[in-house]
């Protein structure tokens, strides 16, 4: 072995090590130790996660965020994250987990981990009734909002006609207001926000077009991570059995809780 070859194996042996020193800083114990958890959520995603007339965040992710923070024994502090930032939080320990809407997709399980489901939704396409749109291709020449870098972006992308114009935003808010202001003629979205839409569109008379998939949701962590992993899917499971993820469903959602399967 030439020495330049030596020097480049030592320097991969050390990028290696700092890589699991950095994964182990991020452990059970060390979450514990500091004395809170740190927890990114979309707070834009009603009913997701958004904030009330007091504003204090609430919402399904909040809550699940909090049932977290309470089996670990520590404080919860949320960090407000968007769809194109959840996985860059994570991996610059900007938050020690992300609770938001967090679908789960093989390229994103390249990049983090993901837990067990703990929700799930459709994602649906969403405009004024008025509009013929049967099936995604009804959208030539049509301009459609999506939240940038999530699974109804995916989706949207895949199946949507070439001549479609997809504009892309950085949150659920943003996507929204484009549609009620007349920006753009759809948006695809989860189920639920559309329900939301529905509701405060009535002027424009919203309804669900058709649906683009079927999507759950899942903490995400970083890679390596295994015993936090390992909790998180334990303690999700333990919620489940004692009522409390189908409490949350029933007080944000409502309708039986959804049946979702494990991996």
């Amino acid at each position: 072995m030439s020495i330049l070859k030596f020097i480049r194996a030592i320097v991969a042996s050390a990028l290696a090590l700092l890589v699991v020193c950095h994964v182990q800083a991020q452990t059970l114990d060390q979450i514990q130790k500091r004395g809170k958890v740190l927890i990114g959520v979309d707070l834009t995603t009603a009913p997701f996660g958004f904030t009330d007339a007091q504003l204090k965040p609430t919402g399904v992710d909040v809550e699940v965020a909090g049932l977290i923070a309470a089996g670990l024994g520590v404080p919860l502090e949320i960090v407000p994250v968007t769809g194109p930032n959840r996985i860059s939080y994570l991996l610059t320990n900007k938050v020690d987990l992300v609770v938001s809407t967090f679908s789960i997709t093989p390229e994103r399980a390249r990049t983090i981990s993901f837990s067990n489901p703990y929700a799930a939704t459709q994602i649906v396409l969403l405009a004024e009734k008025a509009k013929k749109f049967e099936k995604p291709a009804d959208l030539a020449g049509k301009s459609v909002a999506v939240v940038r870098g999530t699974v109804q972006d995916t989706q949207l992308t895949l199946v949507a006609p070439k001549d479609a114009v997809i504009r892309r935003f950085d949150d659920d808010a943003t996507a929204a207001t484009a549609l009620l202001s007349g920006q753009v003629e759809a948006i695809a979205t989860g189920s639920v926000i559309g329900n939301e839409l529905v509701k405060r569109g009535a002027q424009k008379q919203l309804e669900l077009k058709f649906v683009l998939t079927q999507s759950t949701y899942s903490i995400g962590l970083r890679k390596g991570d295994h015993d936090l992993l390992h909790w998180v899917n334990t303690t999700l499971y333990y919620y489940h059995l004692n009522g409390a993820l189908a409490k949350v469903h029933e007080k944000f959602i409502g309708g039986p809780y959804p049946v979702m399967g494990s991996f």
